[in-house]
């Protein structure tokens, strides 16, 4: 990564003036990350959320001065032993402020508490490394797990130390509360070792400023719960029956929201794991009373990590994709809208086409030959001209106009088997022993393999184990096996045996008509095209690191720079801070992952070209941005805080050529949806050039209006490099 060089003059300082910018800004830094601790295995992402549990901890002075103490002994362990991190998200300082509250909970205060407060700190650091380690090899995430080794060490080693406890918290009864709502706000305080209605409610406010849908899962758990402990008997105002009620929340947040995209099935196994839960801390409560010890966080935890070790791909497809990177789920949900609608779907392969050019489908999914029962995912194409299979009279193999034309690789694997040697049927006969006839098999992983089919005799060119590409060529279109007149048979199938069970999977980067898809699953006789890619605008999209764009918006310039982070994803970054992720394939330059500051430009560009088709023609597509980019009126902006999982919205991107200017124009429709109708909508426009690249956008809404010009573009500077920019003259 390039870092501009600027031209400095020297300048004398006494040591105390220079330092002090820096002791502000680590204590700043220090703070920032105490606080942050606090919501870390909840994923919040607002500050005034942290902020609102550090409040929860503090209805009980003692019990929220330890819990913050132990946090910042957590901070001060990791910095002496020079860690920048120890586990993703930071959770070893969530897991010590954890063990400090316990402290404060049980033992009265004294300086001895404090002292052993402040041990909490160094172990949580070294547990959490090992647990997180550990856990990490197996896919499971730490959560609040050291908290329960490193809590359960401090109370022993307290009552080894003769530290007198803390009198019992007696909660106000609220007699205007129904009960029900009481305990739940008791159990929610209680995840923070404040079991008071009080209490809970800071917590509630917390979940429901930054996630809806997390307090949704909370009140359908805590039911769950409740109705478990009806049919025990038990009762919901006691120890026994408030930790349960903890414990099904917490199970429910975690294997239905944070880890996982709102759906209907992810609901059912937040209930499910609501249920074993609240069953869990039950046995726990019970089998530990008689040790004097506290199930803390050991019921939620178990049923969690059992339930993410038992709905693994392994066991079964259905969950190969339920699984996500810890998110809130409101923004797990954006992301898998917006990869649905990119052909990435968790419910089918994609592939490439098989060919070059215009193919017709002979036989699509369900088809009335033999697409049926267990292979009735799969397709056929062969080609038409006018209408017809074959030149002359087709009485020859060779007439039929697919016969021999190239047949390519669908997508990235290793060549696991093939066979070459079985002659071409003559038109209207087929080899009913070998059905496949001459045929490719490649594995893609997640014991998922394409096979291609009846290629002409001894055309295939690749071998055994051989790693292939994306549109590498396989061999050639033929008439062998079953297969009566010449075309191309794809699947999918699980397991390397021929004739295993069929899986959806759909075609990517083809078009269908002037529509470009990346979620085709074309009919039968639909003409399926697959576009050239224009090399000059894919030059012109190109991206490069330390390039930049300066924009004229109104009397403003406004930046845009190209960078490459650690982990070689390149982004777009504005001056503001803001940024974006981009994706470059060979025919399609994409927008994704937007963070960062607010910066409404910024948004307007990522609306403007997210999605972005390489390819020498003209087209129209859809896609499925973050609502959140959307310059929403305050009225839609609640609506979509409150709806989260009712609202969306679509794209719908048209391009075509000025040859007047010699510019592409890209026009987008941007709507905001409840239940899939359209409320709102706005409406973007870019200009790309073959030359320069996107040389302006703007936006047009309902009281928006923005145009924004590219003027300069240059390089920031290197080591031995010098930044440059020139100005951009434009012809129109």
């Amino acid at each position: 990564m390039t870092v501009p060089r600027r031209q400095q003059t020297e300048q004398k300082s006494s040591p105390k003036t220079a330092r002090k910018p820096f002791t502000d800004h680590a204590l700043v830094c220090f703070a920032h990350d105490l606080i942050a601790g606090y919501g870390s295995f909840f994923f919040f992402t607002q500050p005034a959320a942290n902020l609102l549990l550090v409040a929860c901890t503090m209805m009980r002075p003692w019990v929220g001065l330890l819990g913050l103490l132990a946090g910042a002994s957590t901070l001060l362990a990791r910095q002496a032993l020079s860690l920048s991190l120890v586990t993703v998200g930071g959770l070893e300082v969530v897991n010590g402020i954890l063990a400090g509250l316990l402290v404060g909970y049980f033992f009265a205060p004294e300086e001895r508490a404090v002292a052993l407060a402040l041990c909490a700190g160094p172990f949580a650091v070294l547990v959490s490394a090992w647990m997180g380690d550990n856990l990490r090899h197996r896919n499971l995430p730490l959560l609040s797990g050291s908290f329960v080794l490193v809590g359960g060490g401090l109370l022993a080693v307290g009552r080894a130390m003769g530290l007198s406890f803390a009198p019992p918290l007696q909660p106000t009864p609220i007699d205007w509360l129904p009960t029900p709502l009481y305990e739940f706000l008791r159990a929610l305080g209680g995840i923070y070792l404040t079991r008071t209605p009080e209490g809970g409610i800071f917590v509630l406010a917390a979940l429901f400023l930054s996630s809806r849908t997390l307090v949704m899962l909370a009140i359908l758990a805590a039911s769950v719960a409740n109705l478990i402990l009806l049919g025990f008997a038990i009762p919901v105002t006691g120890l026994a029956g408030s930790s349960a009620l903890s414990a099904a929340v917490m199970a429910a947040i975690m294997t239905g929201g944070l880890f996982t995209a709102p759906s209907g099935r992810a609901l059912l196994v937040a209930l499910f794991a609501a249920a074993c839960a609240s069953v869990a801390s039950l046995a726990l409560f019970n089998a530990l009373f008689f040790m004097a010890l506290p199930p803390l966080s050991l019921p939620y935890l178990v049923v969690t990590w059992l339930i993410m070790l038992t709905l693994r791909p392994e066991r079964g497809m259905a969950w190969a994709r339920y699984w996500l990177p810890p998110s809130l789920p409101e923004i797990s949900l954006d992301r898998a809208r917006q990869a649905e609608a990119r052909g990435l779907s968790p419910h089918s392969v994609a592939l490439r086409a098989p060919f070059y050019g215009r193919w017709h489908v002979y036989q699509s999914f369900d088809g009335p030959y033999t697409h049926q029962g267990a292979w009735a995912h799969a397709l056929d194409f062969h080609r038409l001209v006018d209408g017809q299979a074959f030149r002359d009279d087709g009485e020859k193999v060779s007439d039929f106009y697919c016969f021999g034309q190239t047949v390519r690789s669908p997508a990235w694997g290793q060549v696991v088997e093939f066979r070459a040697d079985l002659p071409d049927n003559p038109p209207g006969e087929v080899d009913a022993v070998n059905c496949w006839g001459n045929y490719v098999l490649i594995a893609i992983g997640n014991d998922e393999f394409v096979l291609i089919a009846h290629f002409r005799q001894h055309s295939v060119c690749v071998a055994m184990g051989e790693t292939v590409m994306a549109g590498q060529h396989l061999g050639q279109c033929g008439n062998s096996g079953r297969s009566p007149q010449p075309h191309i048979h794809m699947h999918v199938q699980k397991g390397i045996t021929l004739g295993n069970p069929t899986r959806p999977f759909h075609l990517s980067g083809v078009c269908i008509g002037t529509r470009f898809l990346l979620d085709c699953l074309p009919k039968e006789q639909d003409e399926v095209l697959v576009p050239n890619v224009s090399e000059a605008l894919r030059r012109s999209l190109h991206v490069q690191i330390g390039r930049r764009h300066t924009y004229m918006a109104g009397q403003n310039e406004w930046q845009l720079q190209i960078e490459l982070d650690v982990t070689n994803q390149f982004t777009f970054v504005a001056a503001s801070g803001a940024k974006v992720y981009l994706a470059e394939t060979d025919t399609l330059f994409a927008l994704y992952e937007r963070c960062g500051p607010a910066d409404p430009l910024f948004d307007v560009f990522v609306l403007s070209v997210g999605l972005t088709p390489m390819i020498d023609m003209e087209a129209e597509w859809f896609d499925a941005p973050p609502t959140r980019l959307l310059p929403l009126p305050p009225a839609m902006r609640a609506l979509r805080w409150l709806l989260p999982g009712m609202i969306s919205s679509t794209s719908h991107y048209r391009r075509a050529w000025d040859s007047t200017t010699h510019v592409w124009r890209q026009s987008g429709t941007h709507d905001l949806n409840l239940l899939g109708r359209p409320l709102w909508r706005c409406q973007t426009l870019s200009t790309i050039t073959e030359g320069g690249g996107i040389i302006g956008f703007s936006l047009a809404g309902s009281d928006h209006l923005t145009d924004v010009k590219l003027i300069k573009i240059g390089f920031k500077s290197d080591i031995g490099v010098d930044e440059w920019d020139e100005p951009v003259v434009h012809s129109f």
